[in-house]
């Protein structure tokens, strides 16, 4: 294939690969995962940021926002992906299809540049097919079909890595510097990643030794690039405690971080992060790869990145499969390396057909995205009752979901959430890391509502009442304080949490002026105004 029409070829087969995820991705306000309801909301803030210009209180604003929308969770997370989606949502409205756009517009480059990055090394139709087993791998699919961060930031850092590979090539000093720039906006779409930066060390110590400390160029990439991140570590120093907490130790670790199994851990999501017949090729090109080794270019590169990255990532306490997503990269590189080396060119194509074809199956057919529906006709329905300028009140384990549906109606820009567990318990990002219970009776609990200005509440049946606390408000939800407006049922495609939720009319005195009300962020350590 000649140059250009290859990348015009690749990048048609890639859209349309592409589209047909996006099609099959939850939209309309049907987020699962609750953090992908707040990165959706992060970027709305961004957005409005943008829109306002607030610049002589930017903190106060911040405050203000989240007191209106307490799902914000802007200064937790890397703010890149935010800034990004922002000109979109000023283009084309806050919407979960605007921000998943966003989402699929870095994963059309993270193909783009597994395509790339496999022709150092690949001929044409492999590194097409390597393109394409990344882009449909179950675990990537499964967090690419949603507003995360993990593709965004495996977009930038496989343009990294190429340009790191032209640097090996060439000895260009300009590949290098273009390779941590890259790095440096992966780490400020996902913090970790930045595991990779040590892997470049261990290949550029290999490749030239000692020398390495000798260069000053290489110095002053490495302080430029220290010094770029400076902003995102302080950040999550500053206000990302439960990130660190994460790393440090968790309460609801799945294994104890020293034992076998918490070694092990990630080694047995592997089958169904990749799905058994592309593992099965990638440990047979293993082993094939390292009766080769001395002849093979990339082999330290990429032995280096699931070494360091396995080590990484098994030393974080918190364990979830989506975090090790970047070490799969490396194991469909060989994959399909080894089928172009063992097979007949017609043979090799047949086989990496095979592969994509089973990888797309099972990512389409066996790993589609769960979803909760509901919570925009939840909110459809209190645009239509709240009166102005009001108080909702919010029960149940997606308030994500539920804010971000508010305040993608601009027309009720005027509504304000309050979350029941923000009154009711105090606890640090999840209850398995320990909650608090709030000492409110019944009456004192009915009276703090109408004195907030709360018209109207929808709550998730049953949520949490093992709690007294909880228990407490859903009996004061069936007092006469409370008439029953609607119930909406929350269809899912897996075991949810919640099947219906309730909306109710609080028929008490409400304060048509709310008195101020603090909010506790246990995460940060502050407290705010919520009025």
């Amino acid at each position: 294939m000649k140059r250009r029409s290859s990348w015009w070829l690749v990048s048609a087969v890639l859209v349309a690969v592409l589209a047909l995820l996006y099609w099959q991705s939850p939209r309309g306000g049907a987020f699962w995962w609750s953090d992908a309801a707040r990165h959706a909301l992060n970027s709305a803030f961004v957005a409005d940021l943008l829109r306002d210009r607030p610049w002589q209180d930017p903190v106060g604003y911040a405050y203000h926002y989240y007191a209106q929308y307490p799902a914000l969770t802007i200064l937790f997370y890397p703010p890149l992906l935010y800034a990004l989606t922002a000109p979109f949502y000023l283009l084309f409205g806050v919407s979960h299809e605007v921000a998943l756009l966003v989402v699929f517009l870095h994963y059309f480059a993270f193909g783009l540049g597994c395509w790339r990055l496999g022709r150092s090394w690949l001929a044409p139709l492999p590194a097409l097919a390597f393109a394409l087993l990344m882009v449909l791998l179950p675990e990537i699919a499964l967090w690419g079909r949603q507003v995360m961060t993990e593709v965004p930031a495996y977009a930038f850092l496989v343009w990294s890595v190429v340009a790191f590979v032209e640097h090996r090539r060439s000895g260009r000093i300009g590949w290098l510097g273009l390779s941590a720039a890259l790095l440096v906006l992966a780490m400020n779409t996902k913090l970790t990643v930045g595991f990779v930066g040590l892997v470049y060390l261990a290949v550029l110590a290999r490749d030239q030794g000692l020398g390495l400390l000798r260069r000053g160029r290489h110095w002053a990439i490495a302080a430029l690039t220290l010094a770029a991140l400076m902003p995102v570590v302080v950040m999550t120093l500053k206000f990302g405690q439960a990130n660190l907490q994460s790393v440090a130790g968790v309460a609801d670790a799945v294994a104890p971080r020293w034992s076998v199994q918490g070694w092990l851990w990630y080694l047995q999501q592997l089958p169904s992060q990749m799905g058994w017949p592309l593992l099965a090729v990638a440990l047979w090109g293993v082993w094939r790869a390292w009766r080769q080794r001395a002849a093979l270019p990339w082999w330290g590169l990429w032995l280096s990145w699931f070494v360091v990255g396995y080590v990484f990532f098994s030393l974080i306490d918190l364990k979830e499969a989506r975090h090790s997503v970047f070490l799969l990269l490396p194991l469909a590189f060989v994959a399909v390396w080894a089928v172009q080396d063992a097979l007949p060119v017609l043979s090799g194509q047949a086989a990496l057909l095979a592969l994509v074809l089973s990888t797309g199956a099972i990512t389409f057919w066996w790993r589609p995205v769960p979803y909760v529906d509901g919570y925009a006709r939840v909110v459809d329905q209190i645009a239509r009752l709240a009166p102005r300028h009001s108080v909702v009140l919010f029960s149940g384990y997606r308030d994500g979901s539920f804010i971000f549906n508010l305040r993608a109606r601009e027309d009720r820009r005027d509504l304000s959430v309050l979350r029941a567990d923000k009154i009711l318990l105090r606890l640090s990002v999840r209850r398995e890391l320990g909650v608090e219970e709030k000492s409110l009776s019944e009456a004192e609990l009915g009276q703090l509502l109408n004195d907030q200005g709360v018209h109207y509440v929808v709550m998730q049946p049953g949520f949490w009442t093992d709690l007294e606390a909880m228990r407490r408000f859903e009996h004061l939800m069936a007092s006469p304080q409370f008439e029953e407006v609607a119930r909406i049922p929350t269809p899912a495609n897996h075991h949810a949490h919640e099947t219906e939720l309730v909306i109710l009319r609080n028929k008490g005195p409400v304060n048509p002026n709310p008195r101020p009300l603090n909010i506790e962020l246990k995460m940060i350590g502050r407290t705010i105004p919520a009025n």
